[in-house]
């Protein structure tokens, strides 16, 4: 499989998250409060509230005219002079409201009150509370009960309304794009239209939004355009896009700069890893991801270990195994040295040492005292010179130190104040010591050598000449 990459990562996160909030905003869409009345978009019309008022004030009317105490002495007596004299008055207070009293077993209307279609009121008396007619006239009911609870019959109260026609006009509809009905349920699940208003064949297309008249049995239903549906979701579809828009924009930013900052710590791994094979390390290696701290760490513990292990095994490889100073392969690197840097002004000398009677140590007292004494002579080197001198094991018993940026009279007195200052005796092995000395040859580095050698072969020859003249002595060969 291909590797992916993260802005990829980020592609289809981004794609997943769009997919996701589109599904919740369907779903927060499909689970919206439906219109069930026109009011709610049409801010309850000022027709359903007039009609709703004027009903609610014939409610309480006739709940005030059942309680009153001559309503009340009218159903109980059934005297036609208290009941005319009740009729009487609520004619005189109200000359608009028609007020009938109704007995509630036989559903006879009591004496004085003069009936007009009381066939129909009577039989709609005590269901609901509510009546209408076809000419719109309002009627509502109201139970009269005595002290103890008992329902003596009814006060129905009719009213007319000739200005509801006037009032179903007010209601703010668009024709062209909507149509109502002012309705009357007529029992038995049949609907009467009494008013209509605006284009009927959206009738045909559309469920209707109802605006229920409290207090009467009259219901405004609205039917709107298609149309009306692309509206309703147009929000939703733009807090859909300005939603995934802003989503896009902040998971590709967090992504974009994951991704920059995944890249400037494997940027960092890798420097390491140079450094490594260059034998080095830094003093901080920068990340700004907790994820790449461990490995970082890691590595690096590891990384200084190894180096640790490759510096101890370069310092072995040039230093010389008995003497613990440096070998010949260590000497020529640094002759080398030396010898190019007599170009720019340099002078450098160098002494080659022998220790006297080291084969008749060998011969008499084996060689693991001959090892000693080489071990003793370098370790005596090394506390009597200077530590910018350079000390090698040639080869056997032979040594030589390179004095560095030394003329060669200074390096006479150098090779005269080690000989002063070796010690005159070592112990070899338990119970055996040795007299310490040793002769030298002392030379100086020319420009006019051809070869970086050539200093080295005139001290070689200044300890021929030492040896010769007895040994436990110094000589010098300067260069032509």
């Amino acid at each position: 499989m291909p590797p992916t990459s993260i802005l990829r990562f980020g592609l289809i996160l981004v794609a997943a998250l769009t997919l996701l909030t589109g599904l919740v905003t369907l779903a927060v869409y499909q689970t919206r409060p439906q219109p069930q009345t026109a009011a709610e978009e049409l801010d309850k019309p000022v027709m359903a509230a007039q009609i709703e008022f004027l009903a609610d004030a014939m409610q309480k009317s006739a709940a005030r005219i059942a309680a009153h105490p001559q309503t009340l002495a009218c159903f109980s007596t059934v005297s036609p002079e208290v009941c005319q004299a009740q009729a009487g008055n609520l004619h005189a207070l109200n000359q608009d409201a028609t007020v009938l009293f109704v007995t509630d077993g036989q559903r006879q209307l009591l004496p004085g009150f003069l009936p007009i279609d009381t066939r129909r009121l009577i039989a709609s008396a005590g269901r609901g509370g509510t009546g209408a007619a076809a000419t719109f006239n309002l009627s509502v009911s109201h139970a009269v009960t005595n002290a103890t609870g008992q329902r003596l019959g009814f006060v129905i109260v009719e009213q007319s309304l000739p200005q509801l026609q006037t009032l179903f006009d007010t209601l703010p509809l668009p024709d062209a794009a909507a149509y109502a009905e002012l309705q009357q349920s007529e029992g038995n699940g049949k609907v009467g239209v009494l008013m209509r208003r605006g284009n009927q064949a959206i009738k045909a297309r559309n469920e209707p939004n109802w605006i229920a008249l409290t207090g009467t049995p009259w219901t405004i239903a609205v039917w709107r355009d298609d149309a009306r549906a692309i509206e309703n979701i147009a929000p939703y579809v733009l807090g859909w896009l300005v939603v995934s828009l802003v989503v896009a924009v902040l998971v590709m930013g967090i992504v974009l700069t994951v991704k920059n900052r995944v890249s400037d710590n494997l940027r960092t791994l890798v420097k390491l890893t140079n450094d490594l094979r260059q034998q080095r390390l830094r003093n901080d290696y920068p990340v700004n991801l907790a994820e790449f701290q461990t490995p970082l760490d890691t590595m690096l513990k590891l990384g200084k270990v190894m180096l640790g292990r490759q510096k101890e095994a370069t310092t072995q490889a040039r230093l010389d195994h008995l003497s613990q100073v440096n070998n010949r392969r260590s000497f020529d690197e640094k002759q080398k040295e030396l010898f190019a840097s007599l170009k720019d002004g340099w002078s450098h000398s160098l002494l080659i040492l022998d220790i006297d009677n080291f084969k008749q140590v060998n011969d008499t007292f084996g060689h693991e005292a001959g090892d000693q004494l080489i071990i003793k002579f370098g370790e005596a080197l090394k506390r009597a010179l200077r530590n910018s001198d350079f000390i090698a094991r040639l080869g056997g018993d032979e040594f030589c130190v390179l004095f560095p940026s030394t003329p060669l009279d200074r390096a006479q007195e150098l090779a005269d104040r080690l000989r002063s200052n070796m010690p005159e005796s070592v112990e070899l092995i338990p119970g055996v010591t040795q007299k310490l000395s040793w002769s030298g040859g002392l030379s100086e580095y020319s420009r006019n050598d051809k070869q970086d050698n050539e200093a080295l072969a005139r001290a070689d020859a200044a300890l021929l000449e030492a040896k010769r003249g007895g040994r436990n002595a110094t000589r010098i060969r300067a260069a032509a």
